[in-house]
């Protein structure tokens, strides 16, 4: 389980006598306003324990908090730290619920959906591009004119449904993923992990649970 985090030094005015306490974000996105932030990997996490890799100095008997799904901030210990890899220790037990949760964020983490929606001329521009072809060599296997080849991408026109169908078998893709940029078969082996960690965690049959996502 591999799953992306940031570190954010807690805010402790008016307790300067007491060490910060860095606060562990999980799956932060962007910058933070004052700098002081820091990229951290969990590599593994179970009941009692994380493993961290970071560039962020920690020390042993350090204390963090981790903002867990489901339970909120989290205190634990670091009690080894080799380089950049650094064990933690709970101060108490993660529930099965909240284990099951993180290994939801994990499945999900490789999946980029919220990236911008790129259009198709955009797509066929980068594809032709990355297969090393130019638009003479694309028009000539598709059996259509250069300059067809480059209004599609620029956006002047699109290619009708039986040449869409040549495109995709051109570049390797299916269809569906060249029309949408979207590769689909990633995204349901991904919901099928879902599905199955909620039926675990929950006790249930995996035909009892559904997954209904908002577009």
């Amino acid at each position: 389980m591999v799953i992306s985090a940031q570190f954010e030094t807690a805010d402790t005015s008016g307790t300067s006598r007491r060490p910060p306490r860095r606060c562990l974000q999980l799956k932060v996105a962007g910058a933070l306003a004052s700098g002081d932030a820091a990229a951290v990997l969990i590599h593994n996490v179970s009941a009692t324990g994380l493993l961290l890799e970071t560039e962020t100095p920690l020390s042993e008997g350090e204390r963090i908090d981790i903002d867990l799904p489901e339970i909120g901030p989290t205190p634990a210990t670091i009690v080894w730290a080799d380089e950049k890899f650094h064990g933690g220790h709970f101060d108490s037990p993660l529930s099965a619920g909240v284990l099951s949760a993180l290994e939801l964020r994990s499945a999900a983490a490789p999946l980029t959906l919220s990236q911008p929606e790129q259009s198709l001329a955009t797509r066929l521009h980068h594809l032709r591009k990355a297969k090393g072809m130019t638009l003479a060599a694309v028009a000539e296997q598709l059996g259509v004119s250069k300059p067809t080849v480059w209004a599609w991408e620029q956006g002047r026109a699109r290619p009708s449904p039986e040449r869409f169908a040549k495109i995709a078998e051109l570049f390797g893709l299916g269809e569906t993923r060249l029309a949408t940029g979207r590769d689909v078969d990633a995204l349901g082996e991904v919901l099928t992990q879902a599905r199955q960690l909620v039926a675990n965690s929950l006790g249930l049959e995996l035909t009892k649970v559904r997954i209904m996502i908002e577009l």
